[in-house]
């Protein structure tokens, strides 16, 4: 089994980071039809069908290239969100981090930052990780002073790389090395 000696869960100070039970991908369906989160997060067209996510998710059980997690708040309730590590490659011990936050209740209290703080310390402590980095649209405010805040770094801008409301919005890329995220983590 793909998971056998693999964590399966990530305890932080707010969430419990958990492997995915096919029970939630309607719930991830909806997720990644909300327009918003679409708007906010996605390189696709358009939002993902329903069909399109299971099929994402049970590819995900299969893949040697990405680590996925529901994330959960403490306290038993269901996924509020789901994080992952893409593109892994153990060749440059570098891997790119996916996360959303789904319902507009359930953003901004501190979820999706307690997400990423622990699947830093996961990518970086048990995966041997040297570089984890991630896209984030110029709009996305508050998603980049989060990641500045947990020591993500700009590196680098893809000019006018995709179309929201009707106007051209650069992708920003950042990252955080490992002895960077050390220093800030003691």
């Amino acid at each position: 089994m793909r998971l056998s000696g693999r964590t399966r869960k990530l305890i932080g100070k707010l969430v419990e980071l958990r492997r995915h039970e096919s029970r939630d991908y309607d719930l991830y369906g909806r997720w990644y039809g909300d327009h918003e989160i679409w708007r906010l997060t996605s390189w696709a067209g358009e939002p993902l069908s329903p069909s399109a996510v299971r099929r994402l998710f049970e590819d995900r059980e299969l893949s040697t290239t990405e680590d996925s997690f529901a994330i959960h708040p403490q306290g038993g309730r269901g996924p509020v969100g789901i994080i992952s590590l893409m593109n892994i490659s153990e060749a440059n011990s570098s891997a790119d981090l996916s996360i959303i936050v789904g319902p507009p209740e359930d953003r901004g209290r501190g979820y999706g930052t307690d997400a990423i703080r622990e699947i830093l310390r996961y990518g970086f402590e048990e995966r041997g990780l040297g570089r984890i980095g991630l896209s984030v649209f110029e709009f996305n405010e508050p998603a980049i002073s989060a990641y500045k805040g947990l020591g993500f770094r700009e590196e680098g801008r893809l000019r006018a790389a995709l179309e929201r409301d009707g106007k051209r919005h650069d992708a920003i890329l950042m990252s955080v090395l490992e002895p960077e995220w050390r220093e800030k983590s003691d």
